[in-house]
């Protein structure tokens, strides 16, 4: 596509990415007056440069591709948090978002990478500094014996949250700078 219209779809992801990242530490959600429109303005923006871009596909198939990645992000991340429940919906509408302002499953895929490595390291950051390395370490040694025994395991649910919007933030910028620059990541290369 063209390259004053990839700028604009990063300029508009990554605003929309600050806007979670603040919103999501300040009150812990991502919320819809954000992700939704965010959504809709990258499906009408991916239908506008597909109709603008000579040489290009339609209108209607630049629509698709970003249909496409918008349902990847949607269902991918849905499925995260309705098997695992550490993420929440609003961290699902914004990946969704990711999906529809870059129109690229390849560009989800780099930031769902990015996300969960940023993530760890959040995560890591939150248990030294808040002294809970060996309550943690503890707990993934109950979960893996009791796992191994077959048995369920009880855990209190008093673990500090993670601004994932925050994780998110971090892999869309990294993974729309990688776009914009022509950068092949070996997971999206190939598909």
């Amino acid at each position: 596509m063209d390259e004053v219209g990839n700028w604009i779809a990063f300029g508009l992801l990554t605003v929309v990415l600050v806007v979670a990242a603040v919103t999501d530490v300040k009150t812990g959600k991502v919320f819809n007056w954000l992700t939704l429109p965010a959504i809709g303005v990258g499906l009408v923006l991916a239908a506008l440069r597909g109709a603008m871009t000579a040489g290009e596909p339609s209108a209607w198939g630049a629509t698709q591709a970003a249909l496409i990645a918008t349902l990847a992000a949607l269902l991918g991340f849905g499925l995260l948090v309705i098997l695992t429940g550490g993420l929440g919906f609003g961290d699902v509408k914004l990946m969704g978002a990711v999906g529809a302002l870059t129109a690229s499953w390849q560009c989800v895929a780099s930031t769902a990478i990015y996300a969960f490595v940023v993530a760890v390291g959040i995560a890591i950051v939150v248990m030294i500094r808040g002294g809970l390395v060996k309550r943690t370490m503890h707990r993934l040694l109950s979960v893996l014996l009791t796992r191994a025994s077959r048995t369920d395991v009880n855990l209190p649910n008093d673990s500090p949250k993670i601004p994932f919007a925050v994780a998110i933030a971090v892999g869309g910028v990294v993974a729309g700078a990688e776009v914009l620059l022509g950068v092949d990541t070996p997971w999206a290369a190939n598909w």
